[in-house]
């Protein structure tokens, strides 16, 4: 089995294995003074790994469709964002929550590309009010813009990871975790 489809390591250290995925863990794991456990640190790893390749993703295809096809800017920029999703979707359900509840499929897509869709808004909506504002300056003016936006990706980015984690892409140890009376 390779390295991508390997389940998350049951132990609460990291995987002794040799690669550059386990070095990461390793040592975010002593970054953090064991305060994590290795699966929650790997699967920290990966989403962030998942994250670098849907960027590349739109990346490319932000350039490919804006180049090529001139319908602008905005609308390029949303396909490239959809583009993304698409890998970031797939990475997410069979490489970092391998283990989670396969039982509503319906519901997890659902519920991932709502979170998607509501974070491109977000985004979109607080980097746009910036590049709104009157700034007496056009250098302030990017500064701050590529400021609120970082700061803005970096809040998105840990909402949809604890909306992963908890909702969309439950694991079996979750559901069991929760109270018989509340709905899976």
């Amino acid at each position: 089995m390779t390295a991508l489809h390997e389940p998350l390591a049951d132990t609460e250290a990291p995987r002794a294995a040799t690669g550059p995925e386990s070095a990461v863990v390793a040592f975010v794991t002593r970054l953090l003074g064991g305060a994590a456990k290795g699966r929650d640190v790997q699967r920290l790893v990966r989403y962030a790994v998942t994250s670098v390749v849907a960027l590349a993703v739109s990346e490319l295809c932000l350039v490919v469709v804006d180049a090529d096809t001139g319908i602008g800017a905005m609308l390029a920029a949303f396909v490239a964002n959809l583009a993304g999703t698409i890998p970031s979707y797939l990475m997410s359900r069979y490489w970092i929550w391998s283990e989670a509840d396969r039982s509503r499929p319906a519901r997890q897509v659902l519920l991932y590309w709502l979170t998607s869709l509501v974070s491109m808004v977000i985004s979109s909506v607080s980097t746009g009010a910036i590049s709104d504002a009157d700034h007496a300056h056009h250098v302030l003016k990017l500064l701050l813009l590529g400021a609120v936006y970082l700061f803005v990706s970096l809040i998105l980015w840990v909402a949809k990871y604890v909306a992963y984690q908890t909702v969309i892409f439950q694991t079996p140890q979750l559901l069991d975790d929760a109270p018989a009376d509340s709905p899976a």
